[in-house]
Formats: C-alpha cells, structure tokens, sequence
C-alpha cells in the first residue's frame, strides 16, 4: 500500500507523541515508586528527559513536514478546482459543437480536442502534469460480424458505463470511435497513469456482456502518453495513438 508524504509525517508524528506519552507514564510510576526518596537529577530523569525530546521532535515534525505538505495539497486541489471552471468556462465557445458521443454518453471526439487544448494550456502555467490515455476495445469487428451491431453497440455502452466508473471527477472521458476511448488525465504522473489504465482494462474484462444464455468478455488494451510540456495537443494524442496501435495492430 503507498501513502502519501503527508500521510507518513502524519503517522511519524502520532508515533513520536505516543512514544512521549509512555515515557510520561514511566517517569509517573518511578515517581509513584519512589515517592519521598525521589530526587531531581537522579537517573529516574531519564523517561521525561526522552518525552521532552520525542515531544520536541513530534513538534517539529508537524510544523516543518505534514503541515507543509498539506497546504501543498489544499493549494494543489484549489487549483485543480479553479482550471476546471476555467476549462468548463472556456468551453461555451465551443457550443455549435456536439458536445455528447449520441451512443456511449460519453464526451465527443470534437470536446476532447477542446479540453486537451485547455488542460495543456493551464496546467502549462503551474507546471503539473497531464497525460492522455487511450483504452482500445478488442475483436470489437469481429463481434460486429458474428452478433451484428446492435451487440457490439451494447458492448461499446457497458465498456462506457464501466470506464467512467473508473474515472476521477476532473479526468475527461470521450468515445473516440471505432471502440476506442481517450482520457484526459491531469495532475497524475505516467507511472500512476500506467496502473489506472491496467485497472480499466482489468474492471473491463470483470464487465461480462450477457447475450441471452451466453456471455461476452470485454477485451481491452491501453496506452499512456505523458505531456512533455510542449508538445501541441494533437501531437500528444498521436503519441497515444501510436502506441496503441502498435499494441492492437490497427
């Protein structure tokens, strides 16, 4: 399991202030034991001397590490959530354009253009990252030819539907046509990107197509293509394309 920083200074405090607390405890039973004999600067110090330390460094801890980490990442949600009004503000320009893919829901290929255009321009400015993944959905023309269309249509919609189950409430999801989905990922490195799009692929092959008495499993490969920081938004999306093609063939 991976935690974030915050989460581990948060635990490396809690540790330290419990460490204090038993050694609070101890100097309490030695003075308890002792009673009367007992004398400042003898060794029985030595529990509240270590509290005083762990106290200290618990302190330090808190002020130096967790409470930097976690205005960084109140600052960084602010400004996830002020791009995405600004992304969302942007987009009425763009209101002679079909906004909606009219079979899966989802996004269209002309607002996916849009939006990439946007994320790239204001995550430019703070310097976060974005990264574009693409998930292919396999034998999808073969299916067509053997059940028809109206059963692969029902297979793009229930890919659809469990795709957008993954997905985070700033990402982008669009059908891109010819059972090919995109996301628009921000503020995720490619590493973490690359284990989102092998949990689709994994939630995807779980989303059985029932055809009467029988089934269809969802088949699906990935690609992740991560902003180099200048590249345009069509280039990004080729990068993706390409290296989904190399793993479908297409």
């Amino acid at each position: 399991m991976r935690y974030l920083r915050a989460e581990l200074f948060f635990i490396i405090m809690i540790v330290l202030l419990c460490g204090a607390g038993l050694m609070l405890f101890m100097q309490y039973r030695l003075m308890h034991d002792l009673g009367e004999p007992y004398k400042s600067g003898s060794l029985s110090d030595t529990p509240l001397g270590i509290a005083l330390l762990l106290l200290v460094a618990a302190g330090a801890a808190g002020g130096l590490m967790l409470l930097p980490q976690i205005r960084m990442q109140v600052k960084n949600k602010g400004q996830l959530k002020i791009i995405t009004w600004m992304i969302a503000r942007n987009s009425k320009d763009l209101d002679q354009i079909s906004f909606n893919d009219p079979l899966t829901g989802l996004q269209s290929r002309p607002y996916f253009d849009a939006a990439l255009h946007e994320y790239l321009l204001q995550f430019g400015k703070i310097n976060h990252p974005v990264t574009v993944l693409l998930i292919g959905i396999e034998k999808l023309q073969l299916l067509c030819e053997q059940r028809g269309r109206d059963t692969a249509d029902r297979l793009l919609m229930e890919a659809a539907l469990c795709i957008r189950n993954c997905t985070r409430y700033h990402d982008v999801l669009a059908h891109m046509g010819d059972g090919e989905f995109a996301l628009i990922v921000p503020d995720l490195q490619e590493g973490d990107a690359e284990k989102m799009a092998a949990r689709i692929c994994k939630e995807l092959e779980a989303c059985e197509l029932r055809m009467g008495h029988d089934s269809h499993i969802i088949h699906a490969v990935s690609a992740v293509a991560e902003w180099n920081g200048k590249d345009k938004a069509p280039a990004l999306y080729k990068k993706a394309r390409v290296a989904l093609q190399k793993m479908t063939g297409r």
